[in-house]
């Protein structure tokens, strides 16, 4: 397989342009229709519906996309872990993580890593947990540190830490003038999501299924000092990690709701599921967060 090829191919989907992608890779237009035309005579089938009104990837298009990134993302691998081999543990180490554990949790992390191994660049992407999952899924992350739910098959999620979740309510908030609330003055009330594909949504979504809570509005903001800021400003209720609330000066805003039990969750480290495709650098800080972070299930 012409790994050019694949290159091409992705910048051609990820720009929507045979002109942009050729621009950003210094080739001939030419040359770009070649190396497309090349993978769709390979695979026999047409990858990209390029009419000239539209652009638009074909499901099969989309499978060879998706593999494609894969497989640059493992050549990459390579290469990292036999520069790793050759100076021990040097080059980088790709580490993803959601919001809250990528805002609050992993500068700690990062900066005892780095005191104990300098010659290792950290590259950091800080994204919502779906994003995060399919990063590590397709190779374009050496491991991932999330919340919420890890549903992908070809993916392995270890808890690490504890993660106590509270309703913050604003101050100024009828609900905290009641001497007693009823199940029916919770009804009927906006709620601040994060956004879809959020752990914090996803427990918020579910705790309120869960005990039949109807939002009278949803207001979705995509992150957490949106949220803490939106309930400041009395646009709503929430559920957030208290790790978030005692690093953004927000305890006052915790108001437990009666008839309500707002769950506990973990965060965790997501690696691929064979340990073959774990990094060397990887596993060193996998050890790392451990012994930072020792947690018994």
């Amino acid at each position: 397989m012409d790994i050019d090829a694949l290159q091409t191919y992705i910048a051609v989907i990820e720009l929507e342009s045979f002109t942009k992608a050729s621009q950003r890779l210094n080739l001939s237009q030419p040359t770009v229709s070649f190396h497309i035309k090349t993978l769709e005579e390979h695979y026999e089938t047409t990858l990209i519906d390029r009419s000239p009104k539209r652009f638009q990837v074909t499901s099969t298009g989309e499978i060879v996309y998706q593999r494609a990134k894969q497989i640059l993302g493992i050549l990459e691998k390579a290469q990292n872990e036999v520069s790793e081999y050759h100076h021990q543990l040097r080059g980088e180490i790709r580490i993803g993580a959601s919001y809250t554990v990528g805002e609050y949790i992993l500068p700690g992390i990062l900066k005892a890593f780095d005191q104990l191994y300098p010659e290792v660049d950290l590259n950091v992407t800080i994204k919502n947990t779906e994003e995060i999952n399919t990063g590590v899924q397709l190779h374009e992350l050496d491991i991932g540190l999330v919340e919420g739910q890890v549903n992908k098959k070809d993916l392995s999620s270890h808890p690490f830490m504890e993660d106590e979740m509270v309703v913050v309510v604003p101050i100024d908030h009828p609900l905290r003038s009641k001497d007693e609330i009823t199940f029916k003055q919770i009804q009927d009330q906006t709620w601040i999501f994060r956004e879809s594909g959020s752990g914090t949504r996803a427990v918020l979504e579910s705790l309120l299924e869960s005990y039949n809570v109807r939002p009278r509005k949803m207001i979705t903001i995509g992150s957490n000092h949106g949220v803490i800021q939106g309930v400041k400003q009395n646009l709503g209720l929430s559920l957030i990690s208290k790790t978030v609330a005692e690093h953004s000066n927000a305890l006052d805003l915790i108001f437990p709701l009666p008839f309500i039990k707002v769950p506990t969750r973990f965060f965790s480290y997501v690696t691929p599921n064979d340990e073959k495709e774990i990094s060397k650098n990887a596993s060193v800080f996998i050890d790392l967060v451990e012994d930072l972070h020792p947690f018994k299930e």
